[in-house]
């Protein structure tokens, strides 16, 4: 077997998705030495990818090394009107149309789009944050009918957000208690 070229790239990759598919971890640590065994890579691209993801908002540095990030109801609402504000600015400075299958896959062509390099990053890195509580969202409600018109984006975004603010304490539930039975 040939030598790993990225183990880095490779990790994070890793480790954002079991982030995303394992919800919040409210505080659970992460042990460098355990992830780079699990990996079969070595403890540097694990601290690494922990260090970049910590930088992203998606989990803490502690004292003791990397840990969840702790959310309660406030916070994941506080997230939710943020990425609400910043997906409005992506919908002003975008001129083209704009057509996707979800509201997320929208984002990411409006990423893709705008020409301020910043707002598509800050964009990114808010919907990483939210992105362990997808399950939970889905749990908590209802879908949301799915605008045809491109011009409807910018009023579907803000009440997409805004109604995910209001349910933070229902959606912060469901995904604790979805992340506590998979993990029994």
């Amino acid at each position: 077997m040939g030598r790993d070229r990225d183990p880095f790239e490779r990790t994070l990759e890793m480790l954002r998705r079991r982030l995303v598919e394992h919800g919040p971890l409210q505080g659970a640590p992460l042990p460098v030495n355990a992830i780079a065994g699990e990996l079969g890579v070595s403890q540097t691209p694990v601290r690494e990818a922990l260090a970049r993801l910590a930088g992203e908002g998606m989990i803490t540095h502690t004292r003791a090394g990397y840990a969840g990030v702790v959310h309660d109801a406030e916070s994941l609402a506080g997230l939710y009107g943020l990425a609400g504000l910043l997906s409005l600015q992506l919908f002003r400075r975008v001129t083209g149309p704009v057509s996707a299958g979800t509201p997320l896959q929208a984002l990411g062509v409006l990423r893709e789009q705008v020409d301020n390099r910043v707002l598509a990053a800050e964009v990114t890195r808010v919907l990483n944050q939210l992105a362990p509580f997808a399950v939970a969202e889905a749990i908590a409600l209802s879908a949301e009918r799915w605008p045809v018109a491109a011009h409807e984006l910018a009023a579907f975004f803000r009440r997409y957000y805004a109604r995910r603010a209001r349910r933070s304490g229902a959606i912060f539930t469901a995904a604790l208690t979805a992340s506590i039975r998979s993990r029994l």
